[in-house]
This record gives structure tokens, sequence and C-alpha cells, in this order.
């Protein structure tokens, strides 16, 4: 058995492995997602669920210790979904991690307007729905709006996580399209 390691070979090896190094550090940027809950970091944004529901958060505002959001959501199960106000969650993080608000320490979210208690199969609906004794944002804070469709299959989740700088911009545009 021979070890030797010709110039050739050692050329080879050195040319796989910067290959191999240069396409790792383009994965630095991916962000792993879990199919079952899945996250949009964007206002306006849609998430679509593994359980045939399509949700939207469609605006945010954030006035005098209220959080107001708007969310459009649209099924295609058979079965329809229950709609309470303990499907849905808002918390807030600092830059760290570190929880700041969490709704259900404070009353829980509520639905604003008279919907009906179910959501039917492809009869899309728009809520309105607040959360009280909400902070004001600070730099590198982060909202997260949560939304269960099925209590029963609470692994399978639909989250926005809006930072400070995205709710602002948010907020830019809509005063801009009102004028």
């Amino acid at each position: 058995m021979s070890y030797t390691f010709s110039r050739r070979a050692f050329l080879k090896y050195s040319a796989a492995t910067a290959v191999a190094v240069a396409g790792a550090s383009l994965l630095g940027g991916c962000e792993y997602q879990d199919p079952q809950n899945p996250v949009c970091k964007t206002l306006p944004g849609a998430i679509k669920s593994d359980l045939q529901v399509i949700a939207g958060l469609k605006s945010m505002k954030i006035e005098k210790g209220t959080c107001t959001l708007e969310v459009d959501i649209e099924s295609a199960r058979a079965n329809p979904i229950p709609l309470d106000p303990y499907r849905f969650s808002v918390a807030v993080k600092d830059a760290e991690d570190k929880p700041v608000y969490f709704s259900g320490n404070n009353g829980g979210v509520r639905i604003l307007d008279d919907k009906g208690p179910l959501i039917y199969q492809k009869k899309p609906i728009t809520i309105h729905l607040a959360a009280a004794n909400f902070p004001e944002l600070k730099d590198d804070d982060t909202v997260l709006f949560q939304y269960i469709p099925i209590r029963e299959n609470s692994e399978y989740s639909m989250t926005w996580e809006i930072t400070k700088e995205v709710y602002e911009e948010f907020i830019a545009n809509q005063s801009t399209s009102k004028n």
C-alpha cells in the first residue's frame, strides 16, 4: 500500500476543498424555517400553512398603549375553523431575545369585530385584533404576532416577526399614501 501523494492529487483535492469552503460561505445568510411553523418578516405579509389556511397580516398600529392588527384569514379546510381570541398572541422581544411583553399576561388579544364564531371553507374574512397595555417599541425590539388556526394542532403556527424598523417603514408608507 502506497501513501505517496502526487502533485496532481494535491492540486485536485485542494481545488475540491476550496470549492467546498466557498460553497459553505454562501449558506451563511440562510435561515432554517420549520415548514410547520412558517415565519414572515414583512408587513404586510401572508403565510400559507400546512393546515390549508392562508393568513395575512395587513396592518399593525401601535398607539396609546394598544397594538391593533388587521388580519385576513382564508381556509381551504372542509371543517370550519373556530374563531376565538385564544388562537392569537402578541409579544415583544428585545435585541437579546428577552421577553418585554406578552399579550397573555395583559388580558389577551381581543377580536374587535363580530365575524361569527367560525371561519368557513373558501369564505375569506378580515378581522381586527387589539392587545392592551402595549409598550412603546425601542430600537431593536421585535413584535411577534402568532396565529394558531387549530388549537388541537398547536405545533402548527403562523408567526410574523416585525422589527421596529419594518414597522416604522410601514407606518411611513401609510402616511405618504394617504396624502
